[in-house]
């Protein structure tokens, strides 16, 4: 357009001459390119606007991409994970001497959410929260039943721990952390717990192992350096994971030492003393005297429960612990926790099918003799389980079955799986297990336990052993 009207000036100037002796004319033509010029000004004027405009959506169009880069370096950085679960329960106990059959029905809800955040090439961290159990009174769930006024549901630190590759074979983990060993599909570790300590784990090519230090009191007392005592876990398990074809083996053995449990209190309720005057010539004849003492649950074994029994299943004694301090007459755990545990899994395919099968067993070297009439240990633990198929893509489904006999004093109780056999050791039976992924993400699960409490012949509350337990569980899975 500039061009254009270039042109059409040197026109004009050119033919002015032949309009000279048309004054009117000539005016007209001069007023013509005076109008001409002004607009060549406003032209060049609007080009120079646009022209430094683009040079500034250039320079807006850089620094917005940077910017995106650096939101996109930034994600990259953090991943996220989440499930919620609804299940639906039902719980049958059979009847002792002294108590009635005991059934119960509930809704119940877990939820978790968490990041794992890439500190840089070699260090992670890890933050997950979840729901949890009735406030915090069990590390073993993170559960909430519903039906209680409609409150609200608390939510806690679940995970929080860094995992630092200090080379290609060897990774540290400091804080709360998922269980660091290998553990089977038994029954013998509740796959709820998080650790509190240290675990230092190596790999190199099919061999692994770990070593580990996790508390579980910390203890402070001015008075007493013995009553102090901490309750620690420390254990290492050396094994291998050789794969060949479609198959893996997996063979482990490990060792557990549980400090400052043996002698602590494991029962709160209180113990009553009774005395009746027998002195006839006394004023105060037939009356009775009732004496009360309270004890007070010692941390290592959990908390929440008040006076409630704490113990899991461990044998009790009631006496004052031999530690300076303690000398108030409690039930207290009878025995010392020193464990050793083998494992064995075979994962293979049957025709398109995956399948694995498991052997698992656990032994108490810190197991004291029970009283009369047992008179005996009760030390030891043994699973044995399988999984046909594998609940993973849209439309799969899986089948496990696994049977587990734990012996009272073979598991430290604070540790055995909140569902089987009620969350006690002194059980046996089997565990049935179905699911099937109706769409990408979501899960329908189905459980049931047929149990037997007891077993080991030392009733808690009467005579009658081997008491039927009966458990159903319907899940509904989803992950986000």
């Amino acid at each position: 357009m500039k061009k254009n009207l270039i042109a059409a000036c040197v026109a004009l100037i050119i033919a002015a001459p032949a309009m000279a002796d048309n004054a009117t004319d000539l005016a007209a033509a001069q007023a013509q390119i005076d109008s001409l010029k002004q607009q060549l000004d406003r032209l060049e004027a609007t080009v120079d606007y646009l022209k430094a405009n683009a040079s500034a959506e250039r320079k807006d169009t850089a620094v917005t991409t940077a910017d995106v880069s650096k939101l996109k370096d930034s994600a990259a950085k953090y991943t996220w994970s989440g499930d919620f679960r609804y299940r639906r329960e039902l719980i049958d106990v059979a009847s002792d001497n002294l108590s009635p059959d005991h059934t119960r029905q509930r809704d119940r809800i877990r939820v978790r959410f968490g990041v794992l955040a890439k500190i840089n090439d070699t260090l992670n961290a890890k933050l997950q929260f979840s729901t949890t159990n009735n406030g915090n009174d069990s590390a073993r769930s993170t559960n909430q039943t519903l039906g209680s006024s409609w409150d609200k549901k608390p939510l806690s630190i679940d995970q929080a721990y860094v995992d630092w590759k200090a080379s290609p074979m060897v990774n540290v983990q400091l804080g709360k952390t998922p269980i660091p060993w290998a553990t089977t599909a038994s029954y013998f570790w509740d796959k709820d717990l998080t650790t509190e300590g240290a675990a230092l784990r190596f790999t190199r090519g099919p061999l692994f192992a770990g070593a580990y230090y996790d508390w579980l009191n910390e203890r402070n007392s001015g008075s007493s350096q013995a009553a102090s005592a901490d309750a620690t876990m420390a254990g290492f398990q050396v094994g291998f994971r050789q794969s060949f074809g479609n198959s893996t083996l997996t063979a482990a053995v490990a060792y557990f030492d549980v400090n400052g449990v043996q002698d602590q209190i494991a029962k709160g309720s209180q113990k009553v003393t009774q005395t009746v005057n027998l002195d006839p010539l006394s004023t105060g004849y037939g009356t009775v005297t009732t004496t009360t003492t309270t004890c007070a649950i010692d941390g290592a074994f959990g908390n929440g429960s008040g006076t409630g029994d704490n113990s899991f299943g461990n044998s009790l004694y009631n006496g004052g612990a031999p530690q300076a301090g303690s000398a108030t007459a409690c039930d207290r755990l009878l025995s010392d926790f020193n464990i050793i545990t083998g494992l064995v899994q075979f994962d293979t395919k049957i025709g398109a099918y995956p399948f694995s099968v498991f052997v698992d067993y656990m032994k108490n070297n810190g197991a004291k003799a029970v009283a009369a009439p047992i008179s005996k240990k009760l030390d030891s633990a043994s699973a044995i389980g399988f999984t046909f198929n594998k609940a993973s893509a849209a439309k799969s489904w899986e089948f496990s079955t696994v049977y587990e006999q734990n012996g009272k004093d073979a598991v430290f109780g604070q540790f055995v799986d909140s569902d089987f056999g009620g969350g006690a050791t002194d059980a046996k039976g089997f565990a049935f297990k179905g699911a099937w992924v109706p769409a990408t993400n979501w899960t329908l699960n189905g459980t049931y336990f047929l149990n037997k409490l007891n077993y080991d012949g030392v009733a808690s509350t009467s005579t009658k052993h081997e008491l039927d337990y009966k458990r159903v569980q319907l899940d509904l899975n989803y992950k986000y």
